[in-house]
């Protein structure tokens, strides 16, 4: 557990710093109103793509902070999902560790930010998933972790 949250913290600096090319090459430096209308594709990619897509879409709408409520609610929906996925595909990857979906998902919410704490809450208080429960509680410490260093979090 320890390993993940140190993998996923990592993840997510280099998340913010690193926009790998090849991956949506010519959206990722899309404008506003460009990358507005390719969010609903990647919430489509979230809700019927492979495990691989599904992931590399989490990752497109994290690093966007997408934070629509269709966003939010399909990437929670994702937080239970235990298929490993290649996440060398679309971002840099600094170990071998093969993360899960849940974990991308919740990673992208922890990118996210505000917006995602009341699903990622719910998520934890009433998911029957274990994994679910476990992805949902790191983004909320990663998140309540940001805010000690940035500010209080209000919701």
């Amino acid at each position: 557990m320890r390993e993940v949250k140190t993998w996923l913290a990592v993840i997510s600096i280099l998340a913010g710093l690193v926009v790998l090319p090849g991956f949506g090459s010519r959206r990722a430096k899309a404008t506003t109103e460009e990358s507005g209308d390719s969010v609903p594709h990647y919430v489509a990619l979230l809700k019927a793509g492979t495990a691989q897509q599904k992931a590399q879409a989490a990752y497109w709408l994290g690093q966007q902070r997408s934070s629509s409520v269709s966003v939010v609610s399909a990437l929670s929906s994702l937080l239970g999902d235990k298929t490993e996925v290649d996440a060398s595909r679309y971002r840099p990857t600094t170990n071998d560790h093969r993360p899960t979906l849940g974990e991308e998902a919740a990673a992208a919410l922890v990118q996210i930010g505000r917006p995602a704490i009341p699903q990622l809450i719910h998520v934890l208080k009433t998911s029957p998933s274990p994994e679910a429960r476990k992805n949902a509680a790191w983004a909320l410490g990663t998140l309540h972790e940001t805010a000690a260093a940035d500010g209080p979090l209000t919701a």
